[in-house]
């Protein structure tokens, strides 16, 4: 979006930036994918070790205050909800929630208005999205966010909340869905075409599109789509090509997008270069071929069977698609990663007491002209620990209920 941005905090759920600019909240949640809330920090005070948020914010707030800066857009009952993130560990914070929210409720029953407090469930600290949107905090009142650091506590306002509803129907609602080939969510795939960088100048001619070669149903298609991007899908199977169609005009239908945006075609990966229609390649994205699904840990004769099988696959990709890419463009692709689980572990369907078994080919794709780029910079990824980047530069996304999971590795040609 090409908004120019500082760094000031990062824990686990939270990331906190400033810019000189401001942001259009509504497009960012759009298009981030994995985003659930955007807030404004409107204010940060010192907290001294032990000091809860509600005694750091004892004298703060005021009814003028809360009326100028959470509720200038509403009058009527008023509706507010209380979230807090730690950004750090072992914060004096657990209950705490409820006594700001009591205060900020009498606060302004005391000035005169009808207040509902709307507070997370079971010991939880933060309001999920769906309670947010279901309790119209946004329209009716506000939420305040307040993200609790070590030395520091931000106060904060919700701007706004991922539309869960429109996810999940352009995940379940899609006419054509293939379980037994996977189903990449639409936020992953979202988050994906984010990790290609395309440039926003190609993003709106329809001369430049995004690749996907192993298009399945289509969700990185029509989350490009979504997004703004022409997109050319393929694929070897022609009912794989016949899905992705069916998918995509439904999606066009429904959020009224422009003719011309994408284009289908039956082809063996290792022939499109042959294939594709004349325009400009700026990325791929793509999940791969993963292979066979499992219901129970895969053995690792299995594994090594399916990685050798699947070698072939991604060597002739590569190939292929370095033609088609030529110099400085990236290559965003799901791998598959199995979960191995450790001999004697409880749960299998948990991560506890399992490791990852990896593609062990990853050398042999890069040296057909590609560099592996860290998903973050290295001063960041070594400043926060936490960060779930592997040593091998990729992310992993799964489910506890997997056990086929993705490498998401972003790659750019030499």
């Amino acid at each position: 979006m090409g908004l120019s941005f500082r760094l000031v905090d990062l824990y686990r759920e939270v990331l906190i930036i400033e810019t000189e600019q401001p942001i259009e909240a509504a497009k960012l949640q759009k298009t981030l994918g994995g985003t659930i809330k955007i807030m404004q920090v409107l204010e940060s005070l010192g907290r001294k070790k032990g000091l809860s948020p509600s005694l750091v914010f004892k004298s703060y707030f005021d009814a003028n205050l809360l009326k100028e800066q959470y509720l200038t857009n509403y009058s009527g009952k008023i509706q507010i909800g209380v979230s807090y993130y730690p950004m750090a560990a072992d914060l004096p914070i657990r209950g705490d929630n409820k006594r700001m929210g009591f205060a900020l409720k009498q606060i302004l029953t005391a000035a005169g208005h009808s207040v509902r407090l709307v507070l997370p469930q079971n010991d939880g600290f933060s309001l999920p999205s769906v309670v947010v949107t279901g309790e119209h905090l946004l329209e009716k009142g506000a939420e305040f966010d307040f993200l609790v650091g070590a030395e520091r506590i931000y106060l904060g306002k919700t701007l706004t909340v991922q539309n869960f509803e429109d996810y999940g129907r352009r995940d379940y609602q899609r006419p054509a869905r293939d379980m037994q080939v996977g189903m990449l969510p639409p936020k992953v795939a979202q988050i994906m075409v984010n990790l290609a960088m395309v440039p926003a100048g190609s993003q709106t001619s329809l001369k430049h599109a995004i690749l996907d070669p192993f298009v399945g149903a289509g969700t990185v298609i029509q989350e490009a789509l979504i997004m703004g991007h022409k997109a050319v899908g393929s694929d070897i199977s022609s009912k794989s090509i016949e899905n992705a169609e069916k998918n995509l005009a439904w999606i066009k239908n429904r959020y009224k997008l422009p003719l011309g945006r994408y284009e289908l075609l039956v082809s063996d990966v290792k022939d499109i270069a042959d294939n594709l229609p004349k325009i400009e390649i700026d990325a791929v994205v793509t999940e791969a071929t993963l292979g066979p699904a499992y219901t129970e840990p895969p053995k690792p004769k299995e594994i090594e069977t399916n990685f050798k099988n699947l070698e072939k696959i991604y060597l002739a990709a590569f190939t292929s698609l370095k033609k088609i890419l030529g110099t400085d463009k990236r290559l965003v692709i799901a791998l598959p990663a199995y979960r191995v689980v450790e001999p004697g572990a409880h749960h299998p369907a948990s991560r506890a007491g399992s490791h990852y078994s990896f593609f062990p080919g990853i050398d042999k794709l890069a040296a057909l002209g590609y560099d592996i780029v860290n998903p973050l910079p290295e001063v960041v990824l070594e400043r926060f620990s936490f960060l779930q980047s592997t040593a091998r530069h990729s992310i992993i996304y799964d489910r506890k209920d997997q056990f086929v999971s993705r490498e998401i590795f972003i790659f750019k040609t030499t």
